[in-house]
């Protein structure tokens, strides 16, 4: 069920969350490379770069970010919109690749603090029965990316100018919104820059962090990375859709994630999480091997919405893990460690992914993410993970 005892303030950080993630997910997961390769005449190393830098700076400083929401609280969000905003103004004014690449990697660094900060406000650790909302906020997160993700498709057979107004409107509603919420409320106790880094040593220290969160955070944001600059082309090219029919493609899959969200969350109290993972890796491996395989758009339909399905297994057992080991006097910071190591993989992803479509054609980054998964799979059906999280 929905948590029906949200503030004002709360719906209004969700809404924030909604908007930049539909903004950043329409731009760099589907917006980016067509423009890049299709109306500037750049190469897809140019836009593989650009979504890389992205990622990288809004990995390499999500801890920080974390730590200063910690301290300081909603202003934060504002400072990071408004970085956000200005990254998307210089790359639509001077389309070049050098800006593309600085302006997306500021554009990282604005971001950074968004999902960590309404993780902390809206479902903080020390609130009983925080199962629903942190359920609505990564509801928000995933409605968010993956609206953005299908609906530019819609507006780019309109011109790319449109598409690109579109987003920046977008993002300048988030940062709108923000005012809305300032000042933050008085925050928690401080922090000192020695319960950052004890925060740090205790999770580097915690068994379950080091052999059963990393390797899978790592190569499961690889994977995506390695997608990100090639599969817009791929739906063109291999599979002979349009624009529309690529977004009724996303809406397909990513629909499919969202509505099987709620039973899988049912489920998984009933079933080991060992098995769940393995489960959801190994459904979406076969099903990227199988689309590299295609040649057109009547199995690209169903194998996106087995893929959907696939997530909606891999994320609530995935989140699970996650809230095991987030320490609840740093929580922010917490998140900011775990989104770090994540975010590594989405950081080297596309700057590989178009590298290997450049010299090994459009299906060779596919083909990697689906050996990846496999190996994710296996490890995860056969690694003792249960005797780590027993508290």
């Amino acid at each position: 069920m929905l948590p029906t005892n949200l503030t004002r303030q709360e719906w209004i950080l969700l809404a924030i969350l909604f908007m930049t993630e539909f903004a950043r997910g329409a731009f760099f997961l589907s917006f980016l490379p067509i423009y890049a390769v299709k109306h500037l005449g750049l190469s897809i190393t140019a836009a593989g770069f650009a979504v890389s830098a992205h990622y990288f700076t809004e990995t390499a400083s999500k801890t920080a970010a974390g730590w200063h929401f910690d301290r300081t609280g909603r202003p934060v969000l504002l400072i990071g919109l408004i970085t956000g905003l200005a990254s998307l103004m210089a790359m639509k004014l001077w389309p070049l690749p050098v800006i593309l690449v600085g302006a997306s990697a500021l554009f990282g660094l604005g971001m950074s603090p968004v999902w960590l900060g309404v993780m902390s406000e809206v479902a903080p650790v020390e609130m009983p029965a925080r199962t629903s909302r942190i359920g609505l906020v990564f509801a928000a997160w995933l409605a968010g990316a993956g609206t953005g993700l299908v609906a530019v498709n819609f507006i780019l057979h309109r011109g790319f100018e449109l598409a690109f107004s579109t987003i920046i409107i977008l993002w300048l509603v988030s940062v709108v919104l923000t005012l809305f919420i300032l000042p933050s409320r008085a925050r928690r106790e401080k922090q000192t820059r020695q319960g950052f880094f004890l925060s740090l040593a205790r999770l580097a220290t915690n068994p379950a962090v080091t052999r059963i969160l990393i390797p899978g955070m790592f190569l499961q944001t690889l994977c995506a990375g390695l997608l990100l600059p090639v599969l817009p082309l791929f739906a063109q090219n291999q599979l002979g859709l349009s624009y529309n029919q690529y977004g009724l493609l996303l809406l397909a899959g990513g629909g499919t994630a969202v509505l099987g969200l709620l039973p899988m969350g049912m489920v998984l109290g009933r079933l080991a999480l060992n098995s769940l993972l393995a489960a959801g890796f190994g459904l979406s491996a076969l099903c990227l091997g199988l689309l590299a395989a295609s040649h057109g758009p009547q199995s690209a339909f169903p194998l996106a919405i087995l893929l959907g399905f696939s997530y909606a297994i891999i994320l609530p057992a995935w989140n699970t893990l996650l809230a095991r080991v987030i320490p609840p006097e740093r929580q922010a910071t917490g998140w900011g460690v775990f989104a770090t190591v994540e975010g590594l993989g989405a950081a080297i992803g596309p700057a590989l992914g178009s590298l290997m479509a450049r010299y090994g054609g459009i299906t060779a980054p596919i083909m990697l993410a689906t050996l990846l998964l496999i190996t994710v799979a296996i490890f995860y059906t056969f690694y003792p993970m249960e005797k780590f999280l027993v508290k």
